[in-house]
């Protein structure tokens, strides 16, 4: 079993997830990543080794927050249903490659991965504030589903739940604005889901003799403290934050990236 102070760090982890995510809506993976990078030398373990338990514990640990959220968008009518059609299915299996690639990659793919999705993530948030409608990216019916493999596959291989990508392809193709988060949030949950499988029966087993309680990748009691301190804080902190709140926390999670990338690479 963990440790005490192990647990505190995921129920804190999990807290700070669930406040973020639910005020600016960012992939709560890009703030629970880095912090075990940081964190996890004081209990003698490193990331590096333990990159596909952290990971696979993690995602399937907000699926319930994820699932939560797309349907109480779902009951407000913010989901746009065909958009959704359109790439799910893709998504959703390009989540379990993503989620069995994930155990074979190195950690410096992982690395690049993981920075060319926070830089897209930034990116998102600056195009938020912009009153200006993007112009709507035409794609043929063909593409659906190559588009949403890339989308799951690479989401999965970076540590991310497709919430990163999933909002960048909803913004390309001129989503409303009312339904473009709702939508995004039904990627996550395919994603998210189709990864746990994945997770579940990994392609390359790992040596997890530190700690019991394993469902292949998955560390059950950890994920169980993270889920639900990440949907207890969500669920406390939904529908609050004024635009300076939004504004001021955007601003912190931009500067906590950009240190965090630093961190990884140096």
């Amino acid at each position: 079993m963990p440790t005490i102070e192990l647990i505190l760090l995921f129920i804190f982890i999990g807290a700070a997830t669930g406040a973020i995510s639910s005020i600016i809506k960012i992939a709560p993976t890009l703030i629970a990543i880095p912090t075990l990078y940081f964190f996890l030398p004081v209990f003698s373990l490193s990331l590096q080794d333990l990159i596909l338990p952290a990971i696979a514990t993690c995602i399937t640990a907000f699926i319930p927050t994820h699932l939560y959220a797309w349907i109480k968008s779902m009951k407000h009518g913010e989901v746009d249903s065909q958009h959704l059609i359109n790439f799910a299915p893709g998504i959703a299996m390009g989540g379990v490659i993503g989620a069995q690639l994930l155990s074979l990659v190195s950690f410096l793919l992982f690395k690049i991965g993981f920075t060319l999705i926070a830089l897209i993530a930034i990116l998102n948030i600056i195009l938020r504030s912009r009153t200006k409608k993007i112009p709507s990216i035409a794609i043929s019916k063909l593409g659906h589903i190559p588009i949403g493999l890339f989308i799951g596959t690479i989401s999965l291989v970076s540590g991310n739940c497709g919430q990163t990508l999933g909002e960048s392809l909803s913004t390309l193709k001129a989503v409303d604005q009312r339904q473009r988060q709702g939508s995004t949030n039904g990627f996550i949950v395919f994603a998210s889901i189709a990864a746990m499988v994945g997770f579940i029966f990994p392609a390359q087993s790992f040596d997890h003799a530190t700690f019991s309680g394993f469902s292949g990748a998955i560390h059950i009691p950890l994920m169980l403290i993270l889920a639900v301190s990440h949907l207890f804080f969500y669920w406390l902190c939904r529908n609050r934050g004024n635009t300076l709140d939004k504004t001021v926390l955007s601003i912190s999670f931009v500067i906590f990236m950009a240190c965090s990338l630093i961190r990884l690479w140096l």
